[in-house]
Formats: structure tokens, C-alpha cells, sequence
């Protein structure tokens, strides 16, 4: 991963802007609150970048709940960053340096492997922004 990305990137998950969410990148419940996984956070960090730019952005589409699976009965809508709901959208990997569309940690964490499997088991934007600092050079 490109260590000036991993830097916004934990600024970003420690920062309290993002609201952890689970299941897919980002998520929106009744009254229009949204939550992200860590994932998501790093998607909308290269959309910021890219309006920045002045380049193209990913677009944003939302579906209902119904278009996934029970287990998010509790949010009314989902969003997909191009076409990905669940893992990193190819441009975003580009730009990050990271890998593999899940934040696959190579050889760091044994059961746990990726980011969004860590995100999805309940570890916290603090904890996980702390595992990326110290295994960025491993995304």
C-alpha cells in the first residue's frame, strides 16, 4: 500500500467522521444514517481525491436491502461504489497500492487475513486503523 494513503486513511478511521457499519462498504438505515466498513472509508477517501483532481469519481448507487441478504435487515439501503458493494473497486486499489479488493494482510494476522473480515467481526476503526499503520507495507 502507498504509505501517503495509509496515512489518510487511519487519520480518516480514527478521525470519528465514519460510523462503522458492517457487510457491505457503505449503508444507509431509515433516517438516512450512514455507516461505512473500513473499506468504505477508504473508497470515499479516493472520491475526495479524485473531485479534488477534478477526475472522475466512482459513482455511487443504492439499493435496498432486499438486493442482499437478511442479515442487513436493519438498513433500509446500500450503496455500491462502482459496481462493488462488499470489496474494493479496482480503482481504488490502484491508487491505494492496496492488493487485494478485501485488504488481505499478508502474513499478519492468521485467522483473520483482510481488513473486511476483521471490520465485519467487530473489531473497531481504532483497532484496525492501528493494524494498518503497522502492516501497510503488507496490504
Amino acid at each position: 500500500m502507498k504509505q501517503n494513503i495509509m496515512k489518510k486513511w487511519v487519520k480518516a478511521l480514527r478521525s470519528g467522521k465514519f460510523k462503522q457499519g458492517t457487510g457491505t462498504l457503505k449503508q444507509y438505515n431509515s433516517k438516512g444514517q450512514v455507516k461505512y466498513c473500513c473499506l468504505g472509508v477508504l473508497c470515499e477517501l479516493y472520491n475526495e481525491d479524485m473531485k479534488k483532481k477534478k477526475k472522475k469519481t466512482l459513482p455511487e448507487t443504492t439499493q435496498t436491502t432486499q438486493d442482499y441478504n437478511s442479515r442487513f435487515v436493519d438498513w433500509h439501503k446500500c450503496t455500491n461504489f462502482g459496481d462493488k458493494a462488499f470489496d474494493l473497486p479496482k480503482e481504488v486499489m490502484k491508487w491505494s497500492g492496496v492488493e487485494t479488493s478485501t485488504g488481505y494482510l499478508w502474513y499478519a494476522l492468521g485467522d483473520l487475513p483482510s481488513l473486511s473480515s476483521l471490520n465485519d467481526a467487530g473489531k473497531k476503526f481504532k483497532t484496525i486503523a492501528n493494524i494498518i499503520e503497522k502492516n501497510w507495507e503488507n496490504l
